[in-house]
C-alpha cells in the first residue's frame, strides 16, 4: 500500500482531467448514445415551425386568384380587380414586416435568448394568419399580414441558430439542412391543400388561410414543449448551472447516460469571456466594425456588391413565385391549381440538385449554373405564355424547371 506522502505525488504527476466544452461533450453524448428519438423531436419540432413560415409566406399566391377573395376583398367598394394597388399592397407586405422583424431581432435577439424570439415569432405569425382568415378590408389584410411577417423575420433570426446550437459539431450540418428541408415540406403541403380546397371543391379562402396557420401554431406548442434554449447562449450570458442543465438534458435525449457535463467545465471555456464587464459592447462594437468592414475598399466591389445584385435578383425570382397561380390564370392555363402543384413540387428536384452537387462543382459554380439555368427556364416559360392554348406544356415545364434552379441558387447562395 502507498503511504501518504506517495498518493500525494501520484496525484500531483497524474494527467488531468480534460475540461469538456459543450461541442464536446454533445459529440461524445452522440456517439455513445443509444436511443435518440427524444433528440429527434427536438428538431421534429424546429422544422414543423420552419414549414409554418413556408405555408405563410406561399398562401398569399394561391388566395389571389380565389373568386371569394376578389369579390371580398380586391373588389371591394370598387368595379374591378384591383391587383395593382390592393392586391400588391397584400401580397408584399408581408415581406415589409419580415425585414423590420429581421433587422429588430437579430439585433435584440441576443438580449431576449434564442428560445424566447422563436416562440413570440411563432405564435406572432399564427395569431396574425388567424386574424387575417377574418379580415374584412385589403387593410385589415395588409396588417394582418406584415405582423405576419415580423414573426417571420424573428423565427428565420433564431431558428437556425438554435438548432446549430443544439445539434453536435460533428453532424450539425445534417440537421441543420433537415431542420431547412421543412421549408420544403410546407410549401408542398400548403399548394396540396390549395389543389384541394380550390382546384377540387369550393371552399371558402378564409377556411384556408385558417388551415396555413395551422402549421406554425402546431410548431409553437411543439418548440414550447421540446426545445430548450441553447446552453451556448446561458453559458454567454453567465447562467453556468442552466447552460449545464440544458447540455446534460440534450445528451440524455440522445440516450447518453455517462458522466454529466459539470457547471465548472461550463465556466472554463466561458467565464473569461462573461466575465469581462465590457463582454457584450465589445461584442456588438466588433459586430458594427465587421458590418462597416463589408463596405470598405477591400470588400465592397469584389464581394459586398456582386452579392448584394445576386440576393436582389433571386428575390425577384422568389417574389414572382408568388403571382405564380394568378399568372398561371391571366394566360389561359387549365386547373391552375394543378399546375401550381406541379410548381411547389419542383421545390424537391432544387434541393436534390444541390445536395448533389455543392461540394462536387463548389458554390459559386453552382450558383452560377443555376441562376443563368433559371432564366433560361423562364425566358421558355415567356415564349410558351405568347401562345399558352398552344403550348400549354412547354409553360409548364419550363416554369417548373425555373423553380428548381431557383432553389438551387438559393442553397448555393446560403452556403457561400
Amino acid at each position: 500500500m502507498m503511504n501518504n506522502k506517495e498518493e500525494s505525488a501520484a496525484l500531483h504527476t497524474a494527467p488531468p482531467t480534460k475540461s469538456r466544452s459543450v461541442d464536446d461533450f454533445y459529440n461524445t453524448a452522440y456517439e455513445e448514445g443509444t436511443n435518440r428519438w427524444q433528440f429527434w423531436l427536438i428538431f421534429l419540432s424546429l422544422g414543423i415551425a420552419n414549414s409554418g413560415d413556408a405555408t405563410e409566406i406561399s398562401c398569399m399566391n394561391y388566395i389571389l386568384s380565389h373568386p371569394l377573395f376578389k369579390e371580398e376583398i380586391l373588389q371591394k367598394g370598387t368595379l374591378e380587380d384591383d391587383y395593382g394597388g390592393r392586391g400588391a399592397a397584400i401580397a408584399s407586405s408581408i415581406f415589409a414586416g419580415m425585414l423590420i422583424g429581421g433587422i429588430v431581432t437579430g439585433a435584440y435577439g441576443d438580449r431576449l435568448g434564442r428560445r424566447p424570439t422563436l416562440l413570440a415569432g411563432l405564435f406572432l405569425n399564427a395569431t396574425s394568419g388567424i386574424a387575417a382568415s377574418m379580415a374584412s378590408s385589403a387593410v385589415i389584410m395588409c396588417e394582418c399580414r406584415f405582423f405576419a411577417g415580423l414573426g417571420i423575420g424573428a423565427v428565420l433570426s433564431s431558428l437556425i441558430t438554435l438548432a446549430s446550437e443544439l445539434s453536435p459539431a460533428k453532424h450539425r450540418g445534417w440537421y441543420i439542412t433537415i431542420v431547412g428541408g421543412f421549408w420544403t415540406l410546407g410549401s408542398v403541403f400548403i399548394a396540396l391543400l390549395a389543389f384541394i380546397l380550390f382546384g377540387r371543391s369550393n371552399i371558402s379562402w378564409r377556411v384556408f388561410v385558417l388551415i396555413a396557420a395551422s402549421p406554425t401554431l402546431l410548431g409553437g406548442i411543439l418548440v414550447y414543449a421540446f426545445v430548450p434554449e441553447s446552453p451556448r447562449y446561458l453559458a454567454l450570458h453567465g447562467r453556468y448551472q442552466d447552460a449545464a442543465d440544458v447540455a446534460n438534458h440534450v445528451a440524455e435525449a440522445m440516450g447518453f447516460r455517462g458522466k454529466q457535463l459539470t457547471v465548472g467545465e461550463i465556466r472554463d471555456h466561458y467565464g473569461h469571456l462573461t466575465e469581462e464587464k465590457d463582454y457584450l459592447i465589445q461584442k456588438n462594437n466588433n459586430a458594427m466594425k465587421k458590418i462597416r468592414g463589408l463596405y470598405g475598399k477591400n470588400l465592397l466591389l469584389n464581394t459586398t456588391l456582386p452579392l448584394q445584385i445576386v440576393w436582389f435578383s433571386m428575390s425577384f425570382g422568389s417574389g414572382l413565385c408568388t403571382w405564380i397561380t394568378k399568372l398561371f390564370e391571366e394566360i389561359g392555363l387549365s386547373d391552375i391549381y394543378l399546375q401550381s402543384l406541379y410548381f411547389a413540387l419542383a421545390n424537391i428536384p432544387g434541393n436534390a440538385l444541390a445536395t448533389v452537387l455543392v461540394d462536387r462543382v463548389g458554390r459559386k459554380v453552382l450558383l452560377f449554373g443555376s441562376m443563368t439555368s433559371a432564366a433560361l427556364c423562364l425566358a421558355l416559360a415567356a415564349h410558351g405564355a405568347s401562345d399558352a392554348e398552344a403550348r400549354q406544356l412547354q409553360v409548364i415545364l419550363s416554369s417548373c424547371a425555373f423553380h428548381s434552379f431557383l432553389v438551387t441558387g438559393w442553397c448555393a447562395l446560403s452556403v457561400m
